[in-house]
């Protein structure tokens, strides 16, 4: 093989791996193309790290109309407050392209990387990385950087719920200038394509 026949072949090999990189971070994003909304129970059980730290817990529910979901609990405030926003938004394929700049990085043969950066000047946001199981071409973990130093992380496990696949647990942890706070969010008693109200969303801040 000649050095150019080579640098084509390594050239289109790239962009194989791209495109398919590209089209598993499509299907992650949206794992249930027929899920339309649903309906479920949580509960978040949380730990402020302060000087002497404080553990809550919180009943909830969950509502979902495609693509937005919010999760409401009562009386939760402040830094508690945040893990709720966390898992409150499910942006499309189409919606992240617009929102971030989305950069595919490593990929190991097990989990593959992608770099979210906001297109918006002024974000608080300062990147997110995703990391999507191969095999399931689920999302697994979830790394936000933020513009003050401050950073969280979300791992989120699934669980079969007839023909989809919808999240089971979620240990989420965040690291701010002041605070910090860990906790885990747990879903159960999914009404898949339950009438869900957009009026449920009005009240919801997206994070």
């Amino acid at each position: 093989m000649t050095a150019l026949a080579t640098v084509i072949a390594l050239q289109a090999a790239g962009v194989a791996q791209t495109a398919s990189s590209i089209d598993l971070l499509r299907r992650a994003v949206n794992p249930n193309p027929t899920l339309q909304s649903y309906t479920a129970s949580a509960q978040l059980s949380a730990t402020l790290h302060v000087v002497i730290p404080v553990h809550k817990s919180y009943d909830g529910k969950v509502y979902y109309l495609k693509p937005r979901r919010a999760i409401q609990f009562q009386n939760v405030s402040g830094a508690l407050s945040r893990f709720k926003d966390l898992a409150a938004s499910a942006p499309t394929y189409e919606e992240a392209m617009a929102q971030y700049t989305i950069t595919p990085g490593t990929n190991n043969g097990t989990i593959s990387t992608y770099t979210f950066v906001p297109k918006k000047q002024g974000s608080r946001v300062k990147s997110i990385t995703l990391t999507v199981n191969d095999a399931s071409a689920l999302v697994s973990h979830v790394q936000w950087a933020y513009t003050n130093g401050g950073g969280m992380s979300l791992d989120q496990t699934y669980t079969n719920v007839g023909t989809f696949r919808l999240p089971a647990k979620a240990n989420i942890s965040a690291r701010f200038p002041g605070y910090s706070v860990d906790g885990t969010l747990t879903f159960g008693n999914y009404n898949p394509n339950a009438p869900v109200s957009p009026s449920v969303f009005t009240a919801t801040p997206a994070p």
